[in-house]
Formats: structure tokens, C-alpha cells, sequence
């Protein structure tokens, strides 16, 4: 029986994990959870979770760039010991919520020979309005424990799309000098949709942009320039953006059909060709993930200097 496997790295997400794992476990048979250094009581959750259900595997907790290609690649090969040819793995993050479930996705809008798919991003902001809310009191951390699909329902959508879903062969390689597998797969004309809540309220979007800041000191880390902003209210949603669209939960999100994932058509024709019959041979050529290969940890005096930024005990 075909199975599907979800790749979850995590930091500073006790706000927003236990719902994301319980939203995982509705359709997926392993999440792999690395925490890449959350002193906010993020990994203790994960092995609430854990020991609750087997499907939940906590795979490590350490101090690591999050953003490190390295990360992602070494959580695949502890993954794919379970894995076996034609089951499904995805990337996720835990601000994600699968609008529609990976499996009901490959089944209704992926055709046979596509292999891969790119998401969706559908990204719900904190407004200003709610922003006054909180400021007032109206909305304080209690409402955490609400569905954040209740509590955040502007959204803005994504032209940006990443791979995400790819059908797993035992001969494919994922070096740690790249973000996903080489030669994934067919890439499917459909994207995978997502609603995504990295803009929750403004205590946890406040830690997110100190994080992200701290991050950016890093070199690898200079072309991502989503992350340089270190003031949080730079975030917030002006209310009657003409960019913003009112989601009612349980409805359908827009289906935007955009295409600028996809390759030309002479070379997807190309690519199918590849892919139907070339992909064992092609995967022999490519570069392996390299033994003791391990996602770079930071430096000592970076962890001091996270744990005054953030606070807590840096693991």
C-alpha cells in the first residue's frame, strides 16, 4: 500500500505545532520532525505527540541552521530506511495546513505519468485591525488554543511556488548541495494547495522576524531577503489591501491555475521522455549524499548570543 511520508523541520513553533501535527496525522503514515533549536517548548510537544502515535518519529533536536540545504537532505536519508518505490514524501513546514490532503491530491489532480508537484501558497497575514485587537486586549494568547484558521482569514496568494511532493524510487539521490532531489520527477501541471500562517500574532511574529534577523548574519543565508526584516509591524496587512481576499474556513480557496512552475513545452517533452525511461541511468550519474554528511550546527558563540535573543536554554 502506497504510503506518505512528511519531512518536518521545526523551531519556535509551540503556538502553532500542535495543531500542524494534528492536521499531518489526518492523511499522513510518518512525520520525521527535526527541531533545529527551539528553547520555546516546541520538541516537547513533538514528543507529546510521539508517544501518543507512532506515525510521529522525532527524529533529533540540535542548533542548526534551519535553511541549510544540508538540513532537509540528511532528514530524507534517515526517512527513506522506511520508505519503499512509489510511496509519496513532502516537504512541510509547521505553519502549513494541506487545503487539500497530498493523498486526495495525487489521486484527483495529478496524472499518472507526473511524479512531482509544486505548491501552492495561499499566505494568511495578520491584518491591522487584528493587530489593534491585540493591542486592546480583545485578542490576547489564550486564543492560541483557537484553529488558526479562525482566527487568521485574510489571505494574499503566491506566484512564488517550490517543489514540494515527489513520488519516491529507491535509486534517486539527494545530495546536501541541493533542496531537493535530483531529477525529482515529472512535474505536475497542478499545484499543491496550502494555506500558510507565518504571520499568527504579534508576540509570535515579533520572535519569528528577532530569529530570521539573527539568521541573516549568516552568509548563506544573504539572498533571503524575505528574512530581512527585523521590524514585525513591516508585516502586518494594511485592512482594505487590494491584494488581501477574505477566506470563510471550510470553503474553497480560489483556484488560481498558474503555470510559471512549469518548463517550456519542448523541454517538458523532453523531461517526460527523461523521465519515463531514463531516470535509473541518469540517477547513477549524479552526485550521492556524501557519508557523515550532517546540517552545519552553529557556532558556540552564535548559540550564546540566539539565547540572550531569544531567551531560554539553547539545546
Amino acid at each position: 500500500m502506497t504510503q506518505f511520508h512528511a519531512l518536518l523541520p521545526v523551531r519556535e513553533e509551540a503556538d502553532i505545532i500542535g495543531q500542524c501535527l494534528r492536521h499531518l496525522l489526518t492523511w499522513a503514515d510518518a512525520v520525521y520532525v527535526f527541531d533545529t533549536g527551539s528553547v520555546d517548548g516546541t520538541w516537547e510537544i513533538v514528543q507529546q505527540f510521539a508517544a501518543e502515535d507512532r506515525r510521529v518519529v522525532p527524529l533529533l533536536k540540535d542548533t542548526v541552521f534551519f535553511s541549510d540545504k544540508r538540513l532537509r537532505a540528511w532528514m530524507f536519508h534517515q526517512a527513506r530506511r522506511r520508505m519503499r518505490e512509489g510511496d509519496w514524501f513532502l516537504r512541510v513546514d509547521a505553519d502549513e495546513f494541506h487545503h487539500i490532503a497530498p493523498p486526495e491530491f495525487v489521486k484527483q489532480r495529478m496524472r499518472r505519468h507526473e511524479t512531482a508537484a509544486y505548491h501552492q501558497y495561499y499566505d494568511f497575514r495578520l491584518t491591522a485591525s487584528e493587530d489593534k485587537d491585540w493591542a486592546e486586549g480583545r485578542e490576547t494568547l489564550a486564543d492560541r488554543s483557537r484553529p488558526i484558521e479562525d482566527r487568521r482569514r485574510w489571505f494574499t496568494a503566491s506566484v512564488y511556488s517550490e517543489p514540494r511532493l515527489c513520488r519516491y524510487r529507491e535509486s534517486m539521490q539527494w545530495p546536501e548541495t541541493v533542496s531537493f532531489p535530483c531529477n525529482a520527477g515529472y512535474v505536475a501541471r497542478e499545484r499543491l494547495p496550502i494555506r500558510h500562517y507565518p504571520h499568527r500574532d504579534p508576540v509570535q511574529l515579533n520572535r519569528r522576524c528577532r530569529l530570521r534577523a539573527f539568521m541573516m548574519d549568516d552568509p548563506e543565508n544573504s539572498a533571503a531577503l524575505h528574512w530581512s526584516v527585523a521590524d514585525w509591524r513591516a508585516h502586518v496587512a494594511p485592512n482594505g489591501s487590494p491584494d488581501l481576499r477574505y477566506w470563510p474556513a471550510g470553503t474553497d480557496l480560489p483556484d488560481l491555475r498558474l503555470r510559471n512552475h512549469l518548463a517550456s513545452v519542448p523541454k517538458r517533452a523532453v523531461q517526460r521522455f527523461a523521465h519515463a525511461w531514463l531516470l535509473p541511468v541518469l540517477d547513477r550519474f549524479r552526485a550521492c549524499y556524501s557519508a557523515g554528511a550532517y546540517p552545519r550546527r552553529l557556532p558556540d558563540e552564535a548559540i550564546r548570543k540566539l539565547r540572550r535573543e531569544l531567551g531560554g536554554k539553547v539545546v
